[in-house]
């Protein structure tokens, strides 16, 4: 059952998303309504989409119990950009695990440098877990 969603036009958003296979795809059409609604194009959308998904795969992947969505429209530049910061119950770093196929894992990151202006890694404010966020800039 799909459920109508009403987001509000502020330009900050906290969302929390269970640990569950389709927090991805919900977090990406959570982030193409609320980019809609801030009236941002549809390149902005659509690389913030791609960020947001691969942020929320890796915290299913890495972290336990539920995942935080933040975006926030920043306008310290003439263009404004997207930050989004996804938190979770994870470490700060992925555990190193050398039994993985690199083909099959590691590559998110790449995404998320190739599509972001700025990114990274670091401790949420409460030390239970952490933050993985990206900057999503005009190209």
């Amino acid at each position: 059952m799909t459920t109508a969603m009403t987001l509000p036009p502020a330009r900050s958003l906290t969302w929390s998303l269970p640990c569950t296979a389709d927090a991805p795809a919900r977090a990406r059409r959570l982030t193409r309504r609320l980019l809609h609604n801030w009236g941002l194009s549809d390149e902005y959308t659509c690389r913030t989409e791609v960020v947001v998904a691969e942020l929320v795969s890796n915290a299913l992947t890495h972290a336990r119990p539920d995942i935080h969505i933040t975006w926030q429209l920043v306008r310290d530049t003439e263009q404004p950009s997207v930050r989004v910061e996804v938190a979770d119950g994870g470490p700060t770093a992925a555990p190193a695990d050398t039994d993985r196929d690199p083909d099959e894992h590691g590559r998110g990151h790449l995404i998320v440098a190739a599509l972001a202006s700025r990114w990274g890694t670091g401790p949420r404010r409460d030390r239970r877990g952490c933050i993985r966020w990206a900057q999503i800039g005009p190209s």
